[in-house]
């Protein structure tokens, strides 16, 4: 018979949550819209992940988020996966050496993740020029920024829940 330790559990359910916020980000119409901006789940997700992973457990965690973004995406595949696996490593070193682990630091890495992200989408995705740049800011990068940081304080206190229930052993 299997034995699962704390630690494999504790990954099959991060994995769990990876896909399942993948079905929920990619169902139209499932999640509601905020100045016709959704929510960049999997990115706040991958980064809650990562506070509490640390990071060369984030930043496979934020690869495999990542590749998620690029197989439901329409951009070159792989992007999104290096762009996550950088977040996630940087945001769970900040944790680990340089700041505290609270839901204050979740939500400014929460937001500056979602910014890098959604401008890191702007340059290479939309093909669009410096005159479009304020209607970018406006219409689009404002709003997912809002919207993502507001539901980061949820996935921070799920992720550590999961964490402190599921000791490594």
């Amino acid at each position: 018979m299997i034995r699962l330790t704390g630690r494999t559990l504790k990954y099959l359910v991060y994995g769990a949550e990876l896909v399942l916020i993948y079905i929920l980000q990619f169902t139209p119409g499932l999640i509601p819209r905020f100045f016709g901006e959704a929510p960049m789940l999997l990115t706040v997700c991958a980064i809650s992940m990562a506070l509490f992973e640390g990071d060369a457990a984030g930043m496979w965690l934020g690869l495999a988020a990542g590749l998620l973004l690029d197989v439901g995406g329409t951009g070159p595949f792989g992007l999104y996966g290096l762009v996550h696996m950088a977040l996630c490593f940087g945001c769970g070193t900040l944790v680990m050496y340089l700041m505290r682990n609270n839901v204050v630091t979740s939500l400014i890495l929460g937001a500056a993740s979602v910014l890098l992200t959604a401008t890191v989408q702007w340059i290479f995705l939309s093909g669009a020029g410096l005159a479009q740049t304020g209607f970018f800011i406006i219409r689009i990068l404002l709003p997912r920024v809002v919207y993502s940081t507001a539901v980061m304080p949820a996935f921070y206190y799920f992720n550590r829940a999961i964490t402190t229930r599921m000791y490594d052993s």
